[in-house]
């Protein structure tokens, strides 16, 4: 998403994880039907950016546990929070058009009767 700096992978990514609290990348790739690759590639840059965290199941080793950090639970409420602006906006630019419409209308009516 252009407003937000992030892919769309990683938005869904950064949402998932916010959803649903922690995640493996098995887990991602099976709810997004890709790769474990790709998602690897996709949680990397959420790491080295500080939005999400991984963490070794101490039972498992195998197994790693991705979870939003507290930045990155910040950045997903900001893009929220752009989004519904977003929507927001284009509700009013849409009830603007519509008004614009019904002037117009209004306007050739009376025309016609003067």
């Amino acid at each position: 998403m252009a407003t937000t700096g992030f892919s769309m992978r990683e938005w869904e990514i950064l949402v998932y994880l916010e959803q649903h609290g922690q995640a493996t990348a098995s887990e991602l790739s099976d709810a997004f039907t890709v790769t474990r690759t790709l998602i690897s590639r996709n949680t990397w840059r959420l790491i080295q950016d500080n939005l999400i965290q991984s963490q070794v199941n101490p039972n498992d080793r195998r197994v790693v546990w991705l979870s939003l950090t507290v930045n990155g639970q910040e950045r997903v409420q900001e893009g929220v929070r752009q989004v519904q602006e977003n929507l927001k906006t284009f509700n009013q630019s849409h009830d603007l058009e519509k008004l614009t419409k019904q002037v117009e209308t209004l306007s050739q009516q009376l025309a016609k009767i003067n």
